[in-house]
């Protein structure tokens, strides 16, 4: 049984595109084995995190209003841009400081668990994820 030219033409094809895919695959973990991961050169000491904490807890209230204001009445998009905003400013203050990002979350962390009982509007939990009905 002989092959057709066009057969011939998109078994070509896909050969080049696997071949391809190999190629791409194999730059990616040659990148990856020769990259460095530059450790932080410190670690925030306690002072350090109560000032952090102390900060987040002042700033916490603007991001909400400023998530209320972004999404009226949709109090899960409230959370989420919360979440950003936070996000934001824990990597900005990792970055600025040279220290992990977890020493910065946790410091917020101890700060939020230490200021017992949390009230409205600050939220000592997680919101679980839950995409939309529908997109408009």
């Amino acid at each position: 049984m002989t092959m057709t030219k066009t057969q011939a033409h998109w078994r070509r094809v896909a050969l080049s595109g696997w071949l391809g895919l190999a190629l791409c695959g194999g730059v990616v973990v040659a990148r990856a084995v020769t990259s460095e991961v530059r450790a932080p050169s410190r670690r925030l000491s306690p002072e350090e995190r109560e000032l952090l904490g102390r900060m987040a807890a002042e700033a916490e209230p603007h991001w909400r209003r400023r998530s209320m204001h972004s999404f009226p009445g949709d109090h899960w998009s409230q959370d989420d841009d919360f979440g950003a905003s936070e996000r934001g400013w824990v990597m900005n203050e990792a970055r600025r400081r040279d220290v992990p990002v977890t020493d910065v979350f946790d410091a917020i962390d101890t700060e939020l668990r230490a200021s017992s009982p949390v009230t409205a509007p600050r939220k000592a939990t997680a919101s679980p994820c839950k995409p939309r009905p529908f997109y408009d």
